[in-house]
């Protein structure tokens, strides 16, 4: 028997936006999956592209937990593991991108919400399974390229972040995570204050900030935001 109440939907504006309408009127944990999105949701504002049939689209959603600190780490961790049991070879660009072969497959969007009283967070998770087409503009998206069951792989992946919930490993996490990232040691630019800065991407601490260290020695702590990657 599932762990989750499931809502699945042929075509969505947006399981994200799904359930922070009915998070009041869902059962809990609440996994919505759908087979197409018409605006799906990225961070930042930023759409994801979710074509019919070709990629796994899903919201969890979950009550707040005390600390939703490492959350969108764990959902990486998750997609990786699950992506790995498929024979893909994933990585993470922190802070919650997930590619394989150089391209972007997945994104993962935490929000932490309130309705009708109580708080939730709806950890959405688009992945490209199969899509073969992309907009021009989406220069570094790209497929994992692998068929597979998308309901088993929507609730894999909801049922490891639920049992980090459930019983949290930060050191865990942290250290499942840091082995992952592909951008330690590269060359990146970032935005701060309206300010861009280059420097030496160097590791991650303990609630997953990245570490860079500018031109002049200096370092700088990330707690969010995007990254690019100077090659």
């Amino acid at each position: 028997m599932s762990r989750f109440a499931k809502t699945h939907f042929k075509i969505i504006n947006s399981t994200s936006t799904y359930a922070k309408e009915n998070a009041s009127l869902l059962d809990l944990p609440a996994l919505i999956t759908a087979d197409e999105q018409t605006s799906g949701r990225g961070r930042r504002g930023n759409s994801f592209y979710s074509p019919k049939d070709t990629g796994l689209y899903m919201t969890l959603l979950i009550p707040a937990p005390t600390n939703c600190e490492l959350l969108t780490p764990a959902a990486a961790v998750a997609v990786c593991k699950e992506l790995e049991k498929l024979g893909a070879e994933p990585k993470i660009k922190w802070v919650n991108d997930v590619f394989v072969s150089g391209k972007k497959v997945c994104g993962i969007l935490t929000e932490l919400f309130e309705k009708d009283g109580r708080y939730y967070v709806a950890i959405g998770i688009g992945i490209n399974l199969t899509t073969a087409d992309f907009p021009s503009e989406l220069t570094s998206a790209g497929s994992v390229g692998i068929e597979c069951i998308k309901a088993e792989l929507s609730e894999k992946i909801a049922e490891s972040i639920v049992d980090y919930v459930n019983k949290p490993n930060p050191q865990n996490i942290i250290d499942e995570y840091r082995n992952r990232l592909f951008i330690i040691g590269k060359n990146i630019t970032y935005w701060k204050n309206n300010i861009e800065f280059s420097a030496v991407a160097v590791g991650i601490n303990e609630s997953c900030n990245l570490i860079v260290k500018l031109s002049d020695g200096s370092t700088d702590v990330l707690s969010s935001g995007e990254i690019s990657i100077k090659f």
